[in-house]
């Protein structure tokens, strides 16, 4: 499966496109001017836009989910729904009149229609979300009240991005959004956010999670979870 990253040039803000080995494309976290990108590399790489997977409801993260599903209005946009106020004005997530920053910098925010995603994705193995590829969703609130991650296994192929996979027919990756990063977590003093709720996040993500699995966050490099057990002073 190949595995690309595009780093919205507007807070650094990491999206991921997946695409199986039937040519079927996830869109993860579209932020501002990415759209044109994602196009570029569905086209590149021959594939079909299948879905698009949002981590959580922050302006950051969707900007540009309007323009990648313009040409493929059915396809389904998925955010738990803890989150789904967000589609009104996502920008107060980040910072009131923040909006106004993302209009100026890349267009009006365009209203979507996002659904949940599919229950089967927080039980058992998970299920699959686009043809080929199976997710299984672990909610981790506390940056947002809606913000999940979703963990999957695959010989990913990143084209030279050292994202990290290698080689392994199925290593185990998870989307994390902004729940994890490299050294740090996300911020929890934000409007929506809670600390509290945070800390028993992280509580629980060490004891579910594998060590081996590969982070693919929503802002900076990738990392594994032991790593960030070892070296990330919020999970001490």
């Amino acid at each position: 499966m190949d595995v690309l990253r595009i780093v919205s040039p507007i807070y650094g803000e990491n999206c991921y496109v997946a695409v199986t080995a039937n040519k079927s494309a996830l869109v993860v976290d579209p932020g501002a001017k990415t759209a044109p990108r994602i196009k570029a590399l569905l086209s590149e790489l021959e594939a079909e836009l299948a879905a698009v997977l949002l981590t959580h409801g922050h302006a950051d993260h969707l900007w540009n989910t309007a323009q990648v599903v313009a040409s493929n209005p059915e396809v389904p946009i998925y955010l738990a729904k803890p989150d789904h106020f967000w589609m009104d004005a996502p920008g107060p997530g980040i910072q009131l009149g923040v909006d106004n920053y993302f209009t100026e910098m890349d267009g009006a925010w365009e209203p979507v229609t996002v659904q949940a995603p599919p229950d089967e994705l927080f039980t058992g193995g998970g299920a699959q979300i686009i043809p080929d590829l199976t997710l299984r969703a672990l909610p981790a609130p506390g940056h947002s009240p809606g913000c999940t991650m979703f963990f999957g296994a695959a010989k990913g192929e990143d084209h030279g991005q050292g994202l990290g996979f290698d080689g392994r027919e199925d290593q185990t990756f998870c989307f994390s959004g902004d729940v994890i990063f490299k050294g740090s977590i996300g911020r929890t003093d934000l409007p929506h956010s809670d600390p509290e709720v945070m800390t028993e996040t992280l509580r629980t993500l060490k004891i579910s999670i594998n060590p081996d699995t590969l982070l693919l966050p929503g802002h900076g490099e990738s990392t594994t979870w032991a790593a960030e057990l070892a070296t990330n002073p919020f999970l001490r």
